[in-house]
């Protein structure tokens, strides 16, 4: 990645932050994942970066195109809580998940 790429990055990461663009806001976190795109039988294995009501950011080999929608299982003391979400964006070894509802209202639906 060159230098304009990485200053661009870090410009709209400030940005978001500054202007406080998520409604909910991510912890620094690593909980085993398992995803696929959503309608396919191909999973694969991954781990947050990061979490929060609203979505996730996940390190993956195999990241999907943004508008891709997924269905995430994070692994929980519980058992594994299954969200829909929808790749806001993707790097070769990442994506940014953004739930299609909040974490809590997942996790407490039956």
């Amino acid at each position: 990645m060159n230098r304009r790429m990485r200053f661009a990055k870090a410009l709209v990461a400030s940005l978001f932050s500054l202007f406080g663009r998520r409604r909910h806001p991510r912890t620094p976190v690593a909980i085993a994942v398992e995803w696929h795109r959503f309608g396919s039988k191909v999973r694969h294995r991954s781990e947050t970066v990061d979490l929060g009501a609203g979505g996730a950011m996940v390190s993956s080999a195999n990241p999907t195109p943004p508008g891709s929608p997924v269905v995430v299982a994070l692994a929980t003391r519980a058992g594994p809580v299954e969200v829909h979400a929808r790749v806001a964006w993707s790097e070769p070894t990442r994506m940014g998940l953004r739930f299609t509802r909040p974490l809590s209202a997942a996790t407490t639906a039956g």
